[in-house]
């Protein structure tokens, strides 16, 4: 039984012994086949296992490194310091270095050395690896020389950059600069372009409104909606609705689209009454013409001031006219009763030594005549004289039109027969205010002429009648009548009917009867037909003064 135990033991013990005799012979293998160099130390430094890349690293065999220390391997552990070195590699259980290596033929080249720290059945071990790592420090040293070469060529880059990045913001603040400059001028132009009195737009080649001002706006009162169009054919439809003529208007705008290079003036009369001037030039940039431009400018009071000068010239010339026609027939009135005077004159003092008293009488009768004439003359033209400069005041005061129509008729009676006129007064008598003394020749005049035109043995009406606030005097006569055509020109002074024939006259009546209506701020009124008869008519206001 014992016996058979001990086989069983020494069965199990060669069993466990050839099981790690294949351990170690599959470790060995391992071991072998590594590139790294394997060296198996004991505590005390001795070589117990080397690998074959250790042998070929070293350059020594098998043997030999067995009969070695770690020490004769690598110089890295001396022997004065292993003692601490395996401290450490116990105590951290590996250490991990690089070092430099010489080979037996004084090859150098770098390793990584690894030592680890092993406990196997209470005994400990060391197990170093050694690494050759020139390659991969050849490697390195490339990757650290492209690294360096791509570090300048990142740096000369970013030089570059900088410098790129400087010139940029250069540029973006010249840029900057040079837009702020531009917006200034932009502003300085379009605050100018505010400023001028005309309305001006610039049209573009594309028909599209490139720019306009507020007064341009405001002249033609131009609706928003068109001026956000920005489409020029709109705004043309609405200046046609606008202007007086719109056929010529945009005939000339037709030309102009057609001449871009034309310059032209011309004259716009809108159907509101103004007037505007348009002035077209074209637009340049550069010498590319890019469009045109219109200015508009309101010529509307311009335009009035002419009109109103050219009226006051037109009046001052028939002015003029009337002045040298007056003079013309106030030397034609003198000159009559004048030459009487002379021939007169003439007469008597050849022959008055042998006429007789009777014919004396005669010449002297016609001597006081003529100057009853020309008397009467002076003071017709200093009157109408003095109402055209003004110097003619109206003082009202009140008067009884009742006594003073009477009174007229009863002074003209005793110069010539006045029997011939009716005087009828209607209504109740009012006092009325007016100025007798220029009044009077009102109805002198008046009733002078009706008798004067009138044929004997016929009657003159003056009526006297009173309407609301008015007072209305009426002259009648059955006398030759007026034409129609003289009737527009009776009030003119030296002016006489065409049908007057021989009557004598010197046509200054009824100027002196107008003038000296319209001082009283009234009016007077013809009625007249050939052959029939004439009425004049007179209303003065019942009126107090102020």
């Amino acid at each position: 039984m014992i016996f058979k135990n001990k086989f069983s033991e020494l069965q199990t013990s060669q069993a466990s012994t050839l099981r790690l005799e294949e351990e170690l012979q599959l470790n060995k293998f391992l071991m072998e086949r590594l590139t790294d160099a394997v060296f198996w130390v004991t505590p005390d430094a001795r070589v117990i296992y080397v690998n074959y890349a250790a042998c070929n690293l070293i350059g020594h065999s098998y043997e030999e490194l067995l009969s070695m220390t770690i020490h004769d391997v690598i110089l890295d552990f001396p022997l004065e310091v292993w003692s601490n070195y395996w401290k450490s590699i116990k105590k951290e259980g590996s250490l991990c270095f690089e070092s430099e290596y010489q080979s037996s033929k004084e090859q150098c080249f770098p390793v990584e050395i690894t030592a680890k720290y092993m406990e196997y059945k209470t005994k400990e071990y060391g197990c170093i690896l050694i690494r050759d790592i020139s390659k991969p420090k050849q490697a390195s040293f490339a990757l650290h020389k492209a690294n360096q070469v791509l570090e300048c060529r990142v740096e000369e880059v970013l030089a570059e950059s900088k410098y790129v990045n400087q010139q940029l913001s250069h540029e973006r603040a010249e840029s900057k600069r040079v837009k702020t400059k531009l917006e200034n001028s932009l502003s300085l132009l379009q605050a100018t372009l505010e400023s001028v009195d005309d309305g001006v737009i610039a049209i573009g080649c594309d028909e599209a409104i490139i720019s306009s001002n507020q007064k341009f706006v405001k002249m033609w009162q131009i609706p928003d909606s068109i001026i956000t169009s920005h489409n020029h054919n709109q705004y043309l439809t609405f200046y046609k609705n606008q202007v007086k003529d719109p056929e010529i208007f945009c005939k000339n705008a037709s030309q102009l689209d057609i001449q871009k290079d034309f310059e032209s003036c011309d004259t716009l009369e809108l159907k509101d009454g103004k007037v505007f001037e348009r002035y077209s030039k074209p637009l340049r940039l550069g010498e590319k013409n890019v469009g045109a431009v219109w200015s508009f400018r309101d010529i509307t009071e311009c335009q009035q001031a002419k009109e109103k000068i050219r009226r006051i010239l037109e009046q001052e010339k028939q002015l003029a006219e009337d002045r040298a026609q007056f003079v013309s027939m106030v030397s034609h009135e003198f000159r009559s009763p004048l030459n009487v005077i002379s021939y007169s004159t003439s007469l008597l003092k050849r022959h008055s030594h042998h006429w007789s008293d009777e014919k004396k009488l005669q010449y002297l009768q016609r001597l006081q005549t003529a100057t009853e004439q020309i008397s009467q003359l002076m003071d017709e033209v200093l009157l109408i004289g003095s109402a055209e400069v003004g110097k003619l005041q109206c003082e009202l005061k009140p008067i009884d039109l009742n006594l003073f129509c009477r009174e007229i008729l009863a002074e003209m009676n005793l110069q010539t027969a006045v029997s011939e006129v009716n005087f009828v007064s209607k209504g109740n008598c009012k006092t009325i205010w007016g100025d007798k003394k220029l009044l009077q020749p009102v109805l002198t005049n008046l009733i002078s002429n009706a008798i004067k035109y009138s044929p004997k043995n016929t009657k003159v009406d003056l009526i006297l009648s009173y309407q609301d606030e008015k007072v209305i005097f009426q002259v009648k006569d059955k006398g030759i009548g007026i034409p129609l055509g003289d009737q527009e020109h009776l009030f003119k002074p030296f002016y006489r009917g065409g049908n007057v024939g021989d009557i004598p006259g010197n046509g200054l009546g009824l100027a002196i009867v107008k003038k000296l209506v319209d001082l009283h701020h009234s009016q007077v009124e013809v009625e007249s037909e050939v052959g029939k008869g004439t009425i004049f008519t007179i209303t003065l206001l019942l009126k107090q003064p102020l």
